[in-house]
């Protein structure tokens, strides 16, 4: 029993490009953390202004959502392995610039802006196209396990890069902080040079190849996110798991619930909310480290709708608790069935999903998961203005949950959808 619930690792064992890959993203993924922690700490010294904080993390954030788009067109067209490296190359080269800014006499603020932004256009790309070239580097039968060990890393980066950040900003300044990512980033370079070619597969339609060796679509990026997104709408399963997708980004609001509902609704202070926040991602590394079982499913469409149903049902019960640790463990369970279905969810999307349409479907896919806070933030801030806090949490997770079993009632394609699928051709771009 405990080796079927343990964690998959062959994806490691078997594929030393998945490994150098893996290792790649892992330290990527505490770069990005590590800036979390230093720009904002460097902005607010600089101008003393909380809106300048706020002004270059959403720079960051619009243009990570832009290097999703580009380089999910990028990664259609080109070697995914070639974008990889100059994006990674880009990123680092941004962070010796924050490192000689922050060495500077007088740093600019300016300078901050533009790096911050030019940072997340290079890790959209880069996530883009790592994400689009797993397939090839796996089994389509180790598709579960990748996406079990990519979100454990995100899940554990998210947590320790920080305060690993925060500690390094005490200790020895921002500056020392950029350096640090910047030699980590720029260190994985070497990993990614050894992968293969990544070229994505041409389809029926598509025009010459590219001087790289990709797919070359004739059309401009608009007309190739455009026929990315009919793609997506016209395929039942693809297009059923991004539906489902779309309840998961309103859940992506009820953080903002948390602070008065931890004072109003459980009588607790800061400590209670910082237990909050931690639960759902302590659930999600639960999960990730014993989804053995994930992989093994034939047809996972029924655990994924499923466990989509029972997270919002959990977050309804969450507005109902009165104690912490009540609160607590439900957002435990929480983050538990909201990474089984996001790891399932990630299994199909890649298995149904042809090679020549994987960049863009993919950055529908991270542009989706990264957006999501933001488009639920603003429907928990209209309800949190209008409702007590539990209220409003009850209200969300029960109009969520209703409408997960309406999706797991009517999309019949998705709950008989296979893991492996048989090889399907190839769309037009």
């Amino acid at each position: 029993m405990l080796r079927r619930l343990a964690m998959d690792l062959g994806p490691l064992r078997t594929s030393p490009p998945f490994r150098n890959v893996f290792i790649a993203r892992t330290v990527s993924v505490f770069g990005i953390g590590m800036l979390m922690v230093a720009v904002p700490v460097q902005v607010y010294d600089l101008t003393g202004s909380t809106a300048h904080v706020g002004a270059v993390s959403a720079a960051e954030g619009f243009a990570l959502l832009a290097g999703f788009l580009w380089g999910g067109v990028l990664a259609d067209r080109h070697d995914r392995r070639r974008l990889m490296l100059r994006a990674r190359a880009a990123a680092g080269a941004g962070f010796v610039l924050l490192t000689v800014n922050a060495l500077l006499p007088s740093p600019s603020a300016a300078a901050l802006y533009a790096l911050a932004a030019w940072d997340g256009l290079a890790t959209g790309v880069s996530v883009t196209a790592l994400l689009a070239a797993t397939p090839a580097l796996v089994g389509p039968d180790k598709l579960v396990a990748a996406g079990a060990l990519n979100a454990l890393t995100v899940r554990l980066g998210s947590m320790a890069s920080p305060a690993l950040g925060g500690v390094v900003v005490s200790a020895f300044g921002v500056g020392w902080n950029y350096a640090a990512a910047a030699a980590g980033t720029l260190g994985t370079l070497g990993l990614l040079t050894g992968l293969p070619p990544l070229r994505p597969d041409a389809g029926p339609g598509a025009g010459p190849g590219s001087e790289d060796g990709g797919g070359g679509a004739a059309g401009g990026p608009l007309r190739d996110i455009w026929a990315g997104l009919r793609f997506v709408a016209g395929h039942r399963v693809v297009g059923s798991l991004m539906l489902l997708g779309l309840l998961f980004m309103v859940a992506g609001g009820i953080p903002v619930l948390m602070p008065a509902f931890a004072e109003r609704g459980l009588g607790g202070g800061p400590a209670t909310v910082g237990l909050l926040y931690a639960a759902p991602a302590c659930g999600a590394v639960a999960a990730s480290v014993t989804s053995g079982w994930a992989g093994r499913l034939r047809t996972p469409g029924p655990a994924l709708l499923g466990a989509s149903v029972a997270g919002f049902a959990a977050l309804a019960c969450l507005g109902l608790a009165r104690h912490p640790a009540v609160a607590v463990a439900i957002l435990f369970g929480y983050g538990f069935v909201a990474s089984v279905e996001e790891i399932l969810r990630y299994g199909l999307i890649q298995s149904h999903t042809p090679g020549s349409h994987l960049g863009r479907v993919n950055a529908l896919w991270a542009a989706q998961e990264t957006g999501g806070g933001a488009v639920g933030a603003l429907g928990a801030g209209v309800l949190g203005r209008h409702l007590a806090p539990g209220t409003a949490i009850v209200l969300y997770g029960t109009v969520s949950a209703g409408l997960a079993l309406a999706l797991a009632l009517t999309l019949t394609t998705l709950r008989s959808a296979p893991l492996v699928p048989a090889a399907e051709p190839e769309p037009s771009r």
